[in-house]
């Protein structure tokens, strides 16, 4: 045994630097506490979230365990998770589901998508368990109401863990735990960020609780609603000769979408009125009328219903709806008042607006001429491709309406695969119009494009034309130049060309269709199911087959006059010059070139024709089709400029909601 003897003076130093440890340990303790304690509380904010489509549409590609690329979606696990953190953060927040409007929130975050990769360590056909990384990067942005960005930060989340390769599948399971992790990882911090930030807690301070207004999510609408009721019930009160007559205020704001203060045909108008009885007494009936110059006063609704207040309650609604065409230029002022039926009620003075409204004028020139190809068009060299572009725009049977631009599409877009692929004449076929016939359908799909096809061809098929769908079964039928709709011999079905694909083999194969769809002679339409573009082998060639539809529906394509194309067409070779690249990564791929199509021809049908242009994408975002990953074009998406902000036209100290800038493409 090991006896040691202290001096007193050794004793005295020893007790003290115990001492002196643990009271610096404690005072590391408290002081630790204390910092976590400090912003603790959740900031007084309700903001809405606003997710970019590099989110709506995330994905990130990984080799399974036969050595084959994967894709695997990324979507669903961002959603679910960003609010979930920070709703720990703030006492509220609005998923963008919620509301298309962000007047009723106190801000908005925008959440974009950065980097993002799955590593593994999987030997190729060989079972058991493997190490694996997944990274994901996010991007958050708070803006404030005023569009005044109090906060920015990009972060990159990482999860570990392992993975379990099955037998002959070499499906690897247990990735999405460790993608979850990641994600967690960043949102973790990125909220942690947030609820430290100086910014966003002075400026919750500063926040009037009775600011925000509610609305419902915006559309047009044909019928106005009335003021929707507040969530708490209204103080009961005494009659109004008892307590006092009612005592009105209300705030209002207009907002035209391009926010220049000028409407627009076909620009969305939206008006948020909130009405609040400050008095003792009821105030029964009460309605905000507009009046103005008479062809002014016309493009907004001539009374909004609020109802009845009692004494304390407010009432919120929000109209939003279409400017209509004019012929002239008008100018002018808009006098909103607010009417109450009640005798003794104080009302208060109008609110006066300041607008303009410009007639129909579309400038050709703001609309970039896709047939002058952009010299960096060039991105891949596929000498086993083959393209077949076809566009059938006239018909033999003049009671066929014609198709406009549909010969002109074939023709660029044939020019636009060749020179980004680098693919040789001889493997090009164009048919247009007289020589686009039934025959030549089936000796192009069937004959010559069998001889080319091997292994490692990658074929893209283009058409631009008309399709029938048969009543019944929803099957769908090409139609050639010499097509009769009547004659099931001088249709081309496109079972048939489906079939041909999948005898084929090919690597890949990029279809896109921008077709207007009729019904089948003698068909009733309200027996005519959807037309059948999925087939039953559809979800077994996913990682093989894309098919960008145009037009998923009974209807007619629109033609883009402005843009001197079909208006699928028209976005898809602007997709093809590297617009398409949502996640900015330098490449083009399937999926982006088809979302980015389909979003921009839905958006320019509706503000432009004022209906819908409904396309599809196979396979879908989430279903992990290999063949959405496939580079089809370089990208070429640059950030936009910061756009100068624009005052907003209000009444009274409300100020506007906030413009949401993407953060994503």
């Amino acid at each position: 045994m090991l006896i040691a003897n202290f001096t007193p003076w050794h004793r005295f130093f020893s007790l003290s630097l115990v001492l002196t440890l643990v009271l610096s340990g404690t005072g590391c303790s408290l002081l630790k506490r204390g910092r976590e304690g400090a912003n603790s509380q959740p900031i007084p904010l309700r903001p809405a979230i606003w997710f970019s489509p590099s989110v709506t549409t995330a994905e990130v590609p990984y080799l399974d365990g036969c050595g084959e690329t994967r894709s695997f979606a990324l979507a669903n696990l961002l959603v679910a998770s960003v609010p979930k953190k920070l709703s720990e953060v703030f006492t509220g927040v609005m998923a963008q589901s919620q509301t298309d409007d962000t007047i009723a929130s106190d801000g908005v975050i925008e959440v974009g998508l950065g980097p993002r990769r799955i590593e593994l360590a999987v030997p190729k056909q060989a079972q058991g368990t493997y190490p694996a990384t997944a990274t994901v990067g996010i991007e958050m942005a708070f803006l404030a109401r005023d569009k005044t960005v109090l906060f920015g930060k990009k972060l990159e989340g990482v999860g570990r863990g392992t993975v379990t390769v099955g037998g002959e599948s070499c499906q690897i399971t247990g990735l999405e735990r460790i993608v979850q992790d990641a994600i967690d990882s960043a949102n973790s911090e990125l909220a942690q960020q947030i609820a430290q930030s100086v910014p966003i807690r002075e400026y919750a301070a500063q926040r009037d609780a009775e600011v925000s207004i509610a609305t419902p999510a915006t559309g047009a609408v044909t019928s106005l609603p009335t003021a929707a009721e507040t969530a708490a019930e209204p103080p009961s009160v005494a009659s109004a000769t008892t307590r006092g007559p009612a005592q009105l205020s209300f705030r209002a704001i207009i907002r035209d979408e391009s926010r220049d203060q000028f409407l627009q045909p076909d620009e969305s108008l939206t008006i948020e009125i909130e009405v609040k009885n400050e008095g003792l007494g009821t105030a029964k009936d009460v309605t905000i009328t507009a009046e103005g110059k008479a062809e002014l006063a016309a493009l907004f609704p001539p009374e909004v219903q609020i109802g009845t207040l009692q004494s304390g309650e407010i009432k919120r609604t929000s109209i939003t709806q279409r400017v209509t065409a004019s012929q002239e230029h008008l100018h002018g002022e808009l006098t909103l008042n607010l009417r109450t039926s009640s005798p003794k009620a104080s009302v208060p003075p109008p609110k006066i607006f300041t607008f303009g409204v410009k007639p129909r004028v579309i400038d050709p020139a703001l609309v970039p001429d896709v047939d002058n190809m952009p010299n960096s068009l060039a991105a891949f060299t596929q000498p086993k491709a083959v393209i077949i572009s076809i566009g059938v725009g006239t018909f033999r049977d003049a009671q066929i309406p014609a198709v406009k631009y549909a010969r002109h599409d074939a023709e660029v877009m044939a020019e636009y695969l060749r020179i980004i692929c680098g693919v040789p004449g001889e493997r090009i076929r164009i048919l247009l119009d007289r020589q686009a016939l039934v025959r030549d359908f089936e000796d192009t799909f069937e004959q010559w494009l069998r001889k080319k096809a091997d292994r490692e061809t990658v074929v893209y098929v283009f058409f631009a034309g008309r399709a029938l769908v048969e009543g019944g079964t929803g099957a769908i039928s090409l139609v050639p130049h010499d097509g009769i709709p009547s004659g099931a011999n001088q249709l081309y079905a496109l079972v048939r060309l489906q079939e041909v694909l999948f005898r084929l083999p090919i690597r890949r194969a990029i279809l896109m269709f921008d077709v207007s769809m009729d019904p089948s002679p003698g068909a009733a339409l309200a027996d005519i199911p959807s037309p059948a573009w999925e087939s039953p082998i559809s979800e077994a060639r996913k990682d093989v087959e894309m098919w960008m539809v145009g037009n998923r529906s009974l209807q007619e394509a629109h033609a883009y006059d402005e843009g001197k194309h079909g208006l699928f067409t028209y976005h898809l070779l602007r997709g093809l010059q590297g617009l398409a690249d949502a996640d900015r990564d330098g490449t083009v791929i399937a999926g982006e070139l088809c979302t980015y199509a389909r979003g921009q021809a839905a958006r320019v049908a509706s503000e432009q024709f004022a209906n819908k242009q409904d396309a599809l994408c196979v396979p879908g975002t989430g279903r992990e089709g290999m063949v959405r990953i496939h580079p089809v074009a370089r990208g070429n998406n640059p950030k936009p400029a910061p756009t100068p902000q624009q005052p907003q036209p209000s009444a009274d100290s409300v100020g506007p909601a906030p413009s949401v800038k993407p953060i994503g493409p």
